[in-house]
């Protein structure tokens, strides 16, 4: 749901055609160092969307072993803002989800399968905001 959220906001705003790279989960500070690597071997950008803060994390260094300075060079957003990404540095730009809101609902689409409600897949929003630091 991320990507296709970044990929229909991005072609809303005409970028229909921004490279990717996808990692295996669980995520980590090498695959954050890695999709870097894969992404600046084929062209060149300024921005990169990290799925999680710790692929962030982990593109900030790379970024930096590269000579790149962030976010001069490149600014790097990333998702969740765990409790380190106001203490790197740079501190990590990120999206921000209410995750008690989504344990909560989570329970309650569970409680009612359970009792035997309505089955298949449940989209809700619950809404996020950008918590702007110094990466971007």
């Amino acid at each position: 749901m991320r990507k296709q959220g970044l990929r229909a906001r991005l072609a809303k705003n005409g970028i229909d055609d921004a490279p990717q790279v996808e990692v295996p989960l669980p995520a980590s500070l090498a695959l954050g160092r890695r999709g870097l690597a894969e992404l600046l071997a084929g062209g060149e950008f300024d921005v990169i969307v990290c799925s999680s803060d710790t692929l962030a994390q982990g593109a900030i260094m790379e970024a930096e072993s590269r000579g790149l300075r962030v976010p001069q060079d490149l600014a790097v957003i990333g998702f969740g803002d765990l409790d380190f990404a106001a203490s790197n540095r740079p501190a990590i730009t990120t999206v921000s989800v209410d995750r008690h809101a989504i344990g909560e609902q989570a329970a309650t689409l569970l409680a009612d399968r359970i009792e035997g409600g309505e089955e298949g897949e449940a989209i809700i929003d619950i809404g996020f905001h950008l918590v702007a630091r110094e990466s971007a």
